[in-house]
């Protein structure tokens, strides 16, 4: 069997359970369609052989039906579909990693990329390779942005430069994914500086002129022009620097000179042609590095002893950071240039590094005395501080992965929201890791996307949400202190069983349970349903005590959360919820559907449905009651077991005996 015929059968087992077009299958392996349906015929007629038939549906496509699975799993592992070119089991970060590196070659450096090239080069199988592009794909989807191949070519991106521009600054540059640069914004170095303006001035230049800058080599160059900012800012001058005419070079100090005239316009600040002659110094340097040169290969090699040599002092995983590596190979490049002319370039933070963080400064100067290629040259503290600066970024970028992710979540305003960022970050910087101050109506799915914790002004028990929720007053108090010290305490215990997503109740008070549901807003269905008809009956039954207008106004308010975030929690629960309580009464509706009931294409086989109606006066003691439910979405068992109580007494029962276990 070849390899891509081991690709096509790979794919088809993992989707077994539906029908994939050859479109899919041409996009997902990189082949053409026509190379699809020839890899198909050859390959029906060798699973026929072996406990397996492949159906071929006019409009919908391919689909893999297993029809002997001892028959068939013998063939497949016969032909090695699984055997890796390496071992695979890769972690999500690795998979970034790579993600990242082929965005980077196919968007920054525009590249076209043969998969078994590519495959090699990153020392995974296609079949890894495969999953990985699929994650490419879905990320430049939003910008309009598309892959397409070429026999002999390919993979290359189809799309406008605008676009392509945008999801550079927004994929590489912002929202958190550049941890160097974000470390920069949130120290008191650049307070006046707009790291993302900077960043679109490089790119906007750099990509105008053709010259095909890493993303690392451009968070090099804006930081030198954040320094030269600053430098200009405090009255420091470089001094005159003479630069070989080299025609070679001529793009390159055109293009410095376009960036910092425009840096100039919008600072109002004048630089000097020093200045100018530096950046083009920085860009050439960064331009000319290439992996196979054998200079770089020996940076390479001198930067992993040093870092090795760094890891077993610290403990910090400073040999296997890529990102640190590749940030401080394209540092070292032209600061090789720099040391090489005996040019002496001033760092304006220089007093503040080492008046701040003196013992960063000591380690950098004594790790630089670690390596085989800067020992050779007399290294200023100038030159030690930028360094730090490197350093610095990779040990915050170490401590914030073990902090809780926490978004701040208030009203709408921006003054008070950040009021509570700054008395959170001053009381809990060292715990808590602040991801974002969003306001209530800009919550919404991708916002609490690995978010361990919120930190919340408003009361938010009419919302049902997957992660703990401490609200505080926004100008955090005292008890609001208490209250998050005594939850991170909880959350951080040593030995016990590892912290739930819902914090733990001590001691459940079960008339709560009644106080919400009760037996007349309990229904169990044995006949096939739809979801239409469940959330008319559960409305129904919550309107009993309500004005007239109240289920149709709790329909709508629900369609709008819904529009706002998931309400499906797991493959079995629905947890229905407005967006805004509409009710007088905390009430809460259940429906069971032992058959399961499509919820939506996603979700074909609801089984569970929580409505829930908040009131609008006030809703204590409700959280201790979805705090359950959320709970139920890691529990197999229990949903198990509620969808078989017969009637509302036994579900009753059982729902109590989870409350208390939770």
């Amino acid at each position: 069997m070849k390899q891509k015929e081991r690709e096509l059968m790979l794919y088809l087992v993992e989707n077994q359970d539906q029908y994939v077009t050859s479109k899919d299958l041409a996009n997902t392996l990189l082949m053409t369609p026509r190379t699809v349906r020839s890899y198909v015929k050859s390959l029906k007629v060798m699973i026929e052989k072996h406990g397996a038939s492949l159906e071929a549906k006019p409009s919908f496509g391919y689909r893999l039906h297993i029809l002997h699975p001892v028959a068939f799993d013998l063939f497949f592992n016969q032909h090695k579909v699984l055997s890796p070119k390496v071992d695979d089991t890769a972690t999500a970060s690795e998979s970034i990693d790579r993600q990242n590196y082929i965005l980077n070659k196919l968007l920054i450096e525009d590249e076209a990329l043969l998969m078994d090239d590519l495959a090699d080069r990153l020392f995974v199988s296609r079949s890894t390779l495969s999953k990985d592009m699929i994650a490419v794909r879905e990320k430049l989807e939003p910008y309009a942005l598309h892959l397409e191949s070429r026999a002999n070519k390919g993979f290359y991106v189809v799309g406008t430069e605008r676009n392509r521009r945008h999801f550079i600054l927004d994929y590489f540059f912002s929202h958190g994914q550049n941890n160097f640069q974000r470390f920069m914004e949130n120290k008191s170095f650049f307070a006046d500086v707009s790291f993302e303006q900077l960043t679109i001035v490089v790119i906007d230049e750099c990509r105008e002129a053709s010259l095909r800058l890493s993303d690392f080599i451009i968070q090099n160059i804006v930081l030198y022009l954040a320094l030269s900012i600053e430098r200009v800012r405090k009255g420091n001058s470089l001094p005159p620097v003479k630069v070989e005419q080299a025609p070679e070079h001529q793009r390159h100090d055109a293009v410095a000179e376009r960036i910092m005239k425009r840096i100039a316009r919008s600072t109002g600040l004048q630089f000097s042609k020093s200045e100018v002659a530096y950046l083009a110094i920085q860009l050439v340097a960064m331009a000319k590095g290439n992996p196979q040169d054998s200079t770089d290969q020996a940076l390479w090699k001198d930067m992993d002893q040093v870092l090795k040599r760094i890891e077993t002092e610290t403990g910090y995983p400073v040999s296997t950071d890529y990102a640190l590596r590749k940030s401080l190979a394209e540092h070292i490049k032209p600061m090789l240039v720099r040391l090489q002319q005996g040019i002496q370039l001033k760092n304006p933070l220089l007093k503040e590094i080492k008046t701040h963080y003196p013992q960063y400064f000591a380690d950098t100067k004594r790790f630089l005395r670690m390596s085989k290629i800067l020992s050779a040259y007399t290294i200023n503290d100038d030159e030690t501080a930028y360094m730090a600066m490197h350093l610095m970024a990779a040990v915050e970028k170490y401590h914030n992965a073990h902090k809780l992710r926490t978004l701040i979540i208030c009203a709408t305003g921006y003054g008070s929201a950040e009021l509570l960022n700054n008395r959170v970050q001053k009381e809990f910087g060292e715990a808590l890791n602040i991801v974002g101050v969003k306001g209530y109506y800009e919550v919404d799915d991708e916002s609490l996307a690995d978010v361990d914790l919120i930190i919340s002004a408003i009361d938010l028990s009419t919302q049902v949400l997957r992660v703990p929720v401490i609200q505080v007053s926004v100008f955090l108090g005292e008890m609001d202190v208490r209250a998050i010290r005594q939850f991170l305490e909880t959350h951080n215990r040593p030995h016990g069983k590892a912290t739930s997503k819902v914090e733990a109740i001590a001691a459940v008070d079960k008339s709560l349970f009644d106080q919400f549901i009760g037996s007349s807003r309990f229904v169990r269905w044995t006949e096939p349903v739809n979801r239409e008809t469940v959330l008319n009956h559960l409305c129904a039954q919550l309107a009993l005590l309500e004005p007239a207008n109240f289920a149709d106004e709790l329909k709508a308010q629900v369609h709008q959360r819904e529009q706002m975030s998931s309400i499906i929690f797991s493959p079995k629960i629905a947890v229905p919820h407005p967006a805004m309580p509409v009710g007088q009464f905390t009430q809460i509706a259940i429906g069971v559907i032992p058959a399961g009931l499509k919820w939506s294409e996603s979700f074909s086989a609801v089984q569970l449905v929580f409505l829930l109606s908040p009131s609008y006066l006030g809703n204590r003691g409700l959280t201790s009651v979805t705090q359950t439910i959320v709970a139920l979405t890691d529990h197999a068992d229990w949903q198990t077991s509620l969808v078989a109580a017969p009637d509302f007494k036994s579900f009753r029962h059982r729902f109590l005996q989870m409350m208390e276990e939770e």
